[in-house]
C-alpha cells in the first residue's frame, strides 16, 4: 500500500496567490472609485436646490429694461423695443439693483451669495456662473416664436465642490 502525500505544490500555491490577488485588485479599485464619489449624489442635489434658488430669484425680475412693472404692455417691435443683447448688463449696478432678467447676465459667484449680498452658508465651495441671451433662429423656429424677442435663454451653470459642472436652462417669457 503506497501512502499519499497531502498538502499543495508550489505550483498550486503560486497560482492561488494570483488568483487572489486579482480578486482584491478587483474590489480595491471598485472601493476607491466608490470613496472618490461618495460625495457626488450630495453635491448634485444641492447644486439642483442652487439653481432653483437663482431661477426664482430671476423670475421674479421684470422681462427686460424697457418692460413696464407688472410687464403690460410688453417690450416689442409695435411697442416699446426691447434691449439688445449687447446692453443686457448694466454697468455699475449691483446685485441687490437688478431689476431685470438682463442684469444677471455674467454675474459669476463663487461663493455664491444670497439677494442681499449676504453669502450662502452651505455653498462655500460652490461657484454659479449665469448667461442671459436671446434665442437662435434654430431655438425660436423649434420653439415656434413669432420673434426672438419672445422669450430670453438663461442659463446658470453651477460648479460643485469637487469640480463636476451642472448646467441649468430656463426660458424666461415675454409678458
Amino acid at each position: 500500500m503506497v501512502k499519499r502525500r497531502t498538502g499543495f505544490t508550489m505550483v498550486e500555491l503560486v497560482l492561488t496567490m494570483v488568483v487572489i490577488s486579482i480578486a482584491a485588485l478587483g474590489v480595491m479599485s471598485s472601493l476607491a472609485f466608490a470613496v472618490t464619489h461618495q460625495s457626488d449624489g450630495l453635491w448634485q442635489a444641492k447644486s439642483v436646490a442652487l439653481a432653483r434658488t437663482y431661477f426664482e430669484e430671476i423670475m421674479a425680475k421684470r422681462f427686460d429694461e424697457a418692460t413696464p412693472n407688472g410687464g403690460v404692455p410688453p417690450c416689442s417691435v409695435s411697442t416699446t423695443a426691447c434691449s439688445s443683447a449687447a446692453s443686457f448688463s448694466d454697468a455699475g449696478e449691483d446685485r441687490a439693483g437688478f431689476d431685470d432678467v438682463d442684469d444677471y447676465d455674467g454675474l459669476v459667484e463663487s461663493p455664491p451669495v444670497a439677494p442681499d449680498g449676504s453669502p450662502r452658508p452651505d455653498y462655500t465651495n460652490y461657484q454659479v456662473a449665469i448667461a442671459v441671451r436671446y434665442p437662435d433662429s434654430a431655438e425660436v423656429t423649434l420653439l415656434g416664436l413669432d420673434r426672438p424677442d419672445d422669450i430670453k435663454v438663461v442659463d446658470v451653470a453651477v460648479t460643485t465642490p469637487g469640480g463636476q459642472r451642472l448646467d441649468f436652462r430656463m426660458l424666461r417669457g415675454n409678458y
